[in-house]
């Protein structure tokens, strides 16, 4: 897992500042801009949900998301 985990941090930190999507226990949907992140959790800030509710940002275990994508 240690690769795995590898290219999570490689691709997290090339996508840091930008905008992204994710799915939090294939329930919720989220967008907003990558602020920070290490092994256990992701931060997005400008945060957005599909039913158009807004936060300043959104903290999420990374082991809860069950998909990210950059937009």
């Amino acid at each position: 897992m240690g690769e795995k985990q590898y290219l999570l941090d490689r691709t997290l930190e090339a996508w840091r500042g930008k905008k992204v999507a994710l799915a939090v226990s294939s329930e919720h949907s989220f967008t907003g801009t990558l602020e920070d992140f290490d092994e256990e959790v992701i931060v997005l800030k400008d945060v957005s949900d599909i039913a158009g509710n807004r936060a300043k940002a959104l903290m999420v275990k990374i082991e809860d998301l069950n998909w990210i994508m950059l937009l």
